[in-house]
């Protein structure tokens, strides 16, 4: 949805609707159970389309290091919503004591207003710091990217598809996707075989 939001901004909707499939593909094998936060696909999908939008880039060989270059910041993202939550469960020990001990004192609205203040905050900072931080450093070595197209969107899917077949958690789907990798690698090969 962030990338189809963002396609109408842009003057190709192709190229930010494919770089929104690639991170929900890329992260959807990492699914958020328990206490693990998953990465915060929605800031590389954002960073990205800025960023190739300041920068005018053209095609998928020069958007992809920049793809690459949010990943570490949505790790970053999620270790600090990890953070906010620890600091919410000693909030959510007071409000159990309060409903214990002083139920006049009870006030869970304040928790909820301040958690989702905070949440807001901490994305607007971390989200804004970091598409600084990748506008700094991608305007160093933007000169050194490929003027060719070398690679293709297809490409990227189907390797970001790997993440979506691992996440069906069947051997047959495994078996199918060495199978698969093989044959395209062999097929990409036989022009470097000697015959």
């Amino acid at each position: 949805m962030v990338g189809f939001i963002l396609s109408m901004f842009t003057d190709d909707i192709f190229t930010a609707m494919y770089i929104a499939v690639f991170f929900e593909l890329l992260w959807i094998d990492i699914i958020p159970a328990g206490t693990f936060i998953p990465p915060n696909a929605i800031f590389c999908v954002v960073a990205t389309i800025c960023l190739m939008e300041i920068f005018g880039l053209a095609h998928t060989s020069q958007i992809l290091p920049l793809m690459i270059m949010t990943i570490p910041i949505a790790f970053l993202s999620s270790w600090l919503e990890g953070v906010q939550r620890t600091g919410q469960n000693k909030n959510y020990n007071v409000i159990l004591q309060q409903t214990r001990k002083t139920p006049a004192k009870y006030r869970p609205d304040l928790m909820i207003r301040t958690s989702v203040i905070q949440s807001f905050l901490i994305y607007l900072i971390t989200g804004l710091l970091g598409i600084y931080l990748l506008l700094g450093i991608f305007s160093f070595i933007h000169i050194y990217l490929p003027l060719e197209n070398i690679i293709q969107w297809p490409h990227l899917i189907l390797i970001a598809s790997i993440s979506a077949l691992a996440a069906l958690r069947i051997k047959k789907a495994y078996i199918s996707l060495m199978v698969g990798m093989v044959l395209i690698a062999a097929y990409l090969g036989k022009d470097l075989l000697p015959l």
